[in-house]
């Protein structure tokens, strides 16, 4: 059975240490020597796999992490292309499979589409590029543009994998 969310346990300093604490899907566990180095994760989809998930950029690729009031945030997105194939967000401590079934995270309110629509202009900006500009978590700020896009107060460049979003121009071309 797929897990819904992560099990965040104290953090390590070694990955055996860390792997001994994996028990059930969706155990993480954070191997922390002077800063996160990797999350270790007990596979969310069940299959019983240990995912070893890079958080820091001197050893290469990463994935950039946000720790939250005790929530986790990994962007972009897991995607394990052998073995189970796992697709998943993990947001705020919670899991999105990216079967993209069911994509009804996008459509409620983060609470800072003020923020984004006060530093939106009329040029394309990339979602990932604007939430590092206002210091916030890249899938927070996409939620927000879906939000504005809704409201018919933003559009989305053609294609949605692109991720890029500006004002509506008020002038018809």
């Amino acid at each position: 059975m797929k897990a819904k969310h992560i099990t965040l346990l104290p953090h390590v300093t070694t990955h055996h240490e860390g792997l001994a604490q994996l028990k059930t899907a969706g155990d993480s566990v954070m191997i922390v020597r002077g800063v996160p180095r990797m999350l270790l994760m007990r596979c969310p989809c069940g299959c019983g796999d240990d995912l070893n998930i890079n958080l820091d950029r001197r050893a290469g690729p990463a994935w950039r992490h946000y720790l939250r009031e005790g929530a986790l945030t990994l962007f972009p997105s897991y995607w394990r292309d052998s073995h189970c194939g796992s697709h998943f967000i993990l947001w705020n401590s919670e899991i999105y499979w990216c079967d993209w079934d069911d994509d009804s995270y996008w459509n409620h309110s983060t609470g800072i589409e003020t923020r984004v629509w006060d530093s939106l202009t009329y040029d394309w900006i990339n979602y990932e590029a604007l939430a590092d500009q206002l210091g916030e978590i890249p899938w927070d700020v996409l939620q927000a543009c879906y939000s504005l896009s809704r409201q018919g107060r933003v559009e989305q460049r053609a294609g949605r994998s692109t991720g890029a979003f500006r004002r509506k121009s008020l002038i018809k071309a």
